[in-house]
């Protein structure tokens, strides 16, 4: 009896051998699996922490550069850079012409050729004469820094002569930012942008010739345009 039980125990032991190295080898490739997928999260922590200093560096970046532009914008020794490189390449770039004046911090226009007279309205000659000097303006301001909290501030200023029989204007006040308002709309109509444009009506408060002649008086009768600074209004 023990003889003819013999063999089934040498058979059953290959197969237990067999089972134990399937076994064996399960258990090496869940260890290898395992360990890949503890190398995956690994890199997936690093990836993002990655990600994550470069968003931080992102947002500081930004913040220096607009920290940067800030400090620029308030500096007045940049503003003062500015506005004479702009006027200066006005100068440059508008033939010379009796109808307006290219100063280093301001561009003067004479009113009486380009207004109605006793009007805020601007004549079709003076649309005429004034589009290439709009031109200019156009092309220059796309040259500024849209960073910059700049601005064409346009300012309308009368003689010192009280308005007489006037029938739509009680007063220079009102004549002068009458025509400052016309610029403006001009100057859009033309393409620039309204959001970088004011106007203002300074009657006689800045008189640019003190006299008393007729030609004094036209001196005086003007529009000015300035590159000033501030703040703007949000988009």
């Amino acid at each position: 009896m023990m003889l003819a039980g013999t063999p089934s125990v040498h058979a059953a032991e290959p197969c237990e051998a067999m089972i134990e190295q399937s076994n064996q080898q399960l258990d090496a490739m869940r260890r290898h699996a395992a360990a890949i997928e503890e190398s995956l999260r690994g890199l997936s922590d690093s990836l993002r922490r990655a990600e994550q200093r470069n968003v931080d560096q992102t947002r500081q970046i930004e913040r220096l550069e607009a920290e940067l532009r800030a400090q620029r914008a308030v500096d007045s020794d940049e503003q003062e850079r500015q506005r004479r490189e702009f006027f200066r390449a006005l100068r440059r770039r508008l033939p010379v012409s009796t109808l307006y004046e290219v100063l280093p911090d301001r561009l003067i226009i004479a009113a009486d050729p380009v207004f109605i007279f006793g009007n805020g309205q601007i004549g079709a000659e003076g649309q005429d004469r004034l589009t290439p000097l709009a031109d200019t303006l156009r092309g220059l301001v796309a040259q500024l820094p849209p960073d910059f909290p700049w601005r064409l501030r346009i300012e309308g200023h009368s003689d010192s002569r009280p308005l007489r029989s006037n029938s739509h204007f009680n007063s220079n006040w009102e004549l002068s930012a009458a025509r400052a308002v016309s610029m403006l709309r001009f100057l859009v109509a033309q393409g620039l942008p309204e959001d970088r444009l004011s106007a203002v009506g300074l009657a006689d408060t800045e008189l640019r010739d003190l006299g008393d002649s007729a030609a004094s008086h036209r001196r005086n009768r003007r529009i000015e345009i300035r590159l000033v600074y501030g703040a703007l209004p949000p988009s």
